[in-house]
């Protein structure tokens, strides 16, 4: 219970900074909402299985410990290679360890809030760990966000075009369109004279660029694929043999469509977004929904268990959060 009311205690905060004079009927639709999408996953999960077919799958995950080993490893080596990413773009002399528990308390936050403002708390904790102002925090915070964009993005048009979808000219159209825009976006006289934005604006290009942004990129993209085998071990204790690749594409559809949601952790967007992309590769849907929840709980499970243990490493306080939330601190 404790749980649920800190997330609506953190959604009232994030919408009362993006608009001070949020009304109570826009928190209230809010709320139905995401109410209404948890009835939705719920309902759909009921009358696929009973509770003794729930307690079968998980049974099965819990009764295959080196696949569990497996699936620990590939998604804590995914962010420790996002985290030495973060800290190559800020700042190489800081220890690793500071963008490792930004990212689990971000990873926390994500899994306990109604919205993904995660990333309000990573960027804090790096603020408070480097005495960096909030606005090059969030900055950075910011740029790791567009590169995890890029490469899921990139993963998944050239996936689609590999598995010969329907739609693969339309993912090509959109990403060069993209691509485009933010060209002359970039080159347009209105940014230039923003001071701030052009300030990052030049970092994050002069960056990208250099050899270190080449090797950003790469520890990005090694590090979506590495989180990919949270899906694949699944994959292979359900017995259902897709390759590896395939989970690449699946992982990234499914991240992608992540970017916005309105229930911890993504509940209900995750399961349809990632059953449907398996059952675009030829699985059954009652089988692609299990391999859904049998992934999305694993990381639920990984996110408490590592936020645990980055509160022990690095606590922060209840306040400090709210305090980022409304920016009333480092800025």
């Amino acid at each position: 219970m404790r749980i649920i009311l800190n997330g609506i205690e953190i959604m009232y905060a994030v919408g009362k900074e993006f608009d001070p004079n949020m009304k109570l009927k826009s928190r209230f639709i809010i709320r139905i909402l995401a109410l209404l999408w948890l009835v939705i996953f719920i309902a759909i999960t009921w009358a696929w299985f009973d509770k003794q077919e729930l307690a079968q799958l998980w049974h099965k995950l819990a009764m295959q410990p080196y696949w569990l080993l497996f699936m620990f490893f590939m998604y804590l080596t995914s962010f420790i290679l996002k985290a030495e990413a973060w800290r190559r773009y800020v700042e190489p002399r800081e220890p690793l360890r500071v963008y490792f528990h930004g990212l689990i308390y971000s990873l926390l936050v994500n899994h306990l809030s109604p919205l993904k403002v995660g990333d309000l708390v990573r960027t804090g904790v790096l603020m408070k760990a480097t005495g960096k102002t909030w606005d090059d925090a969030l900055h950075s915070v910011a740029a790791m966000r567009l590169l995890d964009l890029f490469i899921l993005g990139l993963f998944a048009g050239v996936g689609t075009v590999w598995f010969g979808l329907e739609a693969s000219w339309l993912w090509i159209f959109l990403l060069l369109f993209g691509v485009i825009v933010a060209g002359f976006g970039y080159k347009m006289i209105g940014i230039k004279r923003l001071p701030f934005l052009q300030k990052h604006l030049s970092y994050l290009n002069a960056t990208l660029i250099s050899s270190k942004g080449r090797s950003i990129l790469a520890l990005v993209a090694v590090s979506w694929i590495c989180e990919a085998g949270v899906i694949y071990g699944v994959i292979q204790i359900l017995k259902l043999h897709l390759p590896f690749i395939s989970m690449i594409w699946v992982n990234s559809i499914t991240i992608a469509g992540q970017v916005f949601h309105i229930t911890p952790g993504a509940i209900g967007t995750y399961e349809s977004t990632l059953s449907g992309s398996l059952v675009v590769l030829g699985i059954d849907w009652k089988d692609a929904y299990a391999a859904a929840i049998l992934s999305h709980g694993f990381k639920f499970i990984f996110s408490y268990s590592l936020g645990l243990y980055s509160f022990i490493r690095m606590p922060i306080k209840w306040n400090e959060i709210k305090l980022w939330f409304t920016h009333k601190k480092g800025v």
